[in-house]
């Protein structure tokens, strides 16, 4: 009897109209995918006109980055964070070691892998994991950046520079790339006179 009261209530309900809450100015967000949204973000970065805003889309497209690879992959990148703060660099090596034999096409792990034979001043090693990583997501600014510091460790200055400026092109309020590229252009202007 409850049950064919409930029925009845339900029939006698209007249908929700949807097309009031575009009216009210609650439009429904379509579903991006990660890559869609990576996308925009980083469109938007290029665009940005001002440092703060900058940075935060950085953080967001950092995000986006590693979002792009399995729990798996989630995992392995925090046990080698963790890893790395506390100097257990062994632990830090195996644990990017697995990722990237686990996820070979995951830029993320040749980055992470980078940064870590920077601190050990493997520049050999870091070069390598450089150019895979860009060469599987041009887009890694943070990759180019990396990449000019490399570069320049390996006194090659020029190629350095032209790394700065792809990480520019990607974000051009870079923190770190800017400052680096100012400074080769000035080294290199001093050499010429």
């Amino acid at each position: 009897m409850i049950a064919l009261s409930l029925l009845a209530a339900l029939q006698a309900t209007p249908p929700l109209d949807l097309s009031a809450l575009s009216d009210s100015g609650m439009e429904q967000r379509a579903y991006q995918s990660i890559d869609e949204r990576l996308s925009e973000r980083l469109e938007a970065l290029a665009l940005a006109d001002n440092e703060e805003t900058a940075a935060e889309l950085a953080s967001e497209v950092r995000s986006l980055w590693r979002q792009q690879a399995g729990p798996t992959a989630d995992l392995l990148l925090q046990r080698g964070a963790e890893a790395r703060e506390i100097g257990d660099v062994n632990t830090a090596w195996r644990s990017y070691d697995h990722l990237r034999t686990l996820e070979p096409d995951y830029a993320e792990g040749w980055i992470v892998s980078a940064e870590l034979a920077i601190e050990d001043t493997d520049w050999d090693f870091a070069l390598e994991a450089l150019n895979q990583a860009v060469t599987l997501d041009a887009r890694r600014y943070d990759a180019w950046a990396l990449l000019g510091r490399a570069l320049e460790q390996a006194q090659a200055r020029e190629a350095a520079m032209e790394a700065y400026r792809e990480a520019l092109r990607l974000y051009p309020l870079h923190p770190a790339a800017g400052p680096a590229l100012a400074r080769l252009e000035r080294e290199l202007a001093g050499r010429a006179l």
